[in-house]
């Protein structure tokens, strides 16, 4: 028995999306904004906090531990995520990923001051919607294209936290 082949047009892969798959991509990032704060929170208390704030040792050095505890954070979930986007079938996973990592470098300063339950929502949020945006943009044929969009949206980002 013959099987039906059908083609599709290759130029015309952001059709190709469906809302199912990036309702669950949207998924998969809350999920890795939760983890990702509760690394950050985990490693900022419990592991820099008492290695670079001992008595004796330099105020310059206590200063850096939330960068390192988010930074560390950022690395270790983008790790878990890369997974999560590989087990959704995104194409281009790892540039996605760099994209939201580039995108939401800064994001737990901003939110330092807010309590942990309104920081918790806002960072899953962000990274809902980065992981959604990044997985989405990543799907033209052409690399070039994608490498461009990827970056001026990435750059975008960084501007208005910076603002």
């Amino acid at each position: 028995m013959a099987k039906m082949v059908e083609a599709t047009d290759p130029h015309a892969t952001w059709a190709t999306m469906g809302r199912a798959k990036l309702i669950k991509i949207f998924l998969s990032g809350l999920v890795v904004g939760i983890l990702t704060y509760a690394l950050y929170v985990v490693l900022e208390r419990f592991v820099f906090d008492p290695i670079l704030c001992r008595e004796g040792v330099a105020l310059a050095r206590c200063e850096t531990k939330d960068d390192f505890a988010a930074g560390l954070a950022l690395l270790l979930g983008s790790m878990g995520g890369l997974v999560l986007l590989v087990r959704q079938l995104v194409y281009r996973p790892i540039m996605a990923l760099l994209g939201v990592v580039v995108s939401l470098w800064g994001v737990f300063a901003l939110v330092a001051a807010l309590p942990w339950f309104v920081a918790l929502i806002i960072i899953a949020l962000l990274f809902g919607v980065a992981y959604t945006l990044f997985s989405w943009l990543v799907q033209p044929t052409s690399l070039y294209v994608s490498l461009a969009v990827v970056v001026v949206v990435a750059a975008l980002a960084r501007l208005v936290m910076t603002v």
